[in-house]
């Protein structure tokens, strides 16, 4: 009895201790369990704007895909109208031409009789102007371009704009030499070609398209600042241009794995 009145204190206060030590573990246990379910909530929101993000951005790729798509059936009409147009203006230069040259008279006879004298014949006029028309010029040139003949096709573009220097299709020859001297990897000439585009056509639909070859450009020679330069300008005067989105998509990508 004498070693229970002794012992029974200690018993208490270990049994209290472990009473304790269990409604604190408890506690815990209900504490992290709510911390867990706040973070499940917070990673299922995470994981809807995710969809929600990817959903957009594929509402907003083929909003883009069918933009470009009337874009080119916008360009191949504005080309047609082009050569059309080329090619009336160049048959009326060179019918200028022919009223502007000399005319030659065959020598007529005075008659002595009282009858009228007879009509001149018709005034014989050379031509001189045996070249193709403009359009040809242009879509031969073009041709040789779209089957990587780009030595070729730069001839072609050169002759036309040599041609027709302020001509409808000039700005697009201007352009596609770029792009010709782009693809043979002479980035140099590429930068002048794309940038007469901008200097000698400033109303010019192909400008976004220029700029962001001359980004491509500066890329390729490792003059980084001036690449990028370029595609803020895109991004700042051509907002809703193809070409700023692609713009935007490139600075994003190479901040992230190309930035120096």
């Amino acid at each position: 009895m004498k070693f229970f009145r002794i012992i029974y204190p200690f018993l208490f206060l270990l049994s209290s201790f472990l009473l304790s030590g269990c409604i604190a573990t408890t506690n815990q246990y209900v504490d992290l369990k709510d911390e867990i379910y706040q973070l499940q909530l917070k990673l299922n929101e995470v994981q809807k704007n995710q969809a929600d993000l990817s959903s957009k951005m594929d509402t907003l790729n083929s909003s883009m895909d069918a933009l470009t798509s009337k874009l080119d059936e916008t360009t191949n009409s504005m080309s047609v109208l082009g050569q059309r147009l080329d090619d009336v203006e160049s048959n009326l230069s060179r019918k200028m031409n022919k009223l502007s040259e000399p005319v030659y008279h065959q020598p007529v006879k005075v008659s002595t009789s009282a009858a009228a004298a007879p009509a001149p014949p018709a005034p014989v006029i050379s031509d001189n102007s045996s070249g193709p028309v403009p359009s040809k010029l242009y879509q031969l040139a073009y041709s040789d371009f779209s089957k990587g003949k780009y030595e070729l096709a730069i001839e072609g573009f050169v002759s036309y704009l040599s041609e027709n220097p302020k001509g409808e299709l000039a700005d697009q020859a201007e352009y596609y030499l770029g792009e010709s001297n782009y693809a043979l990897g002479k980035w140099d000439e590429a930068l002048s070609e794309f940038g007469a585009v901008e200097t000698d056509f400033p109303k010019s639909e192909l400008i976004p398209a220029s700029r962001l070859k001359k980004a491509l450009c500066f890329e390729q020679k490792s003059k980084i600042k001036e690449m990028k330069e370029l595609l803020g300008s895109i991004i700042k005067d051509f907002p809703n241009s193809p070409e700023s989105f692609t713009a935007k998509e490139k600075l994003y990508t190479y901040r992230n794995n190309n930035d120096k």
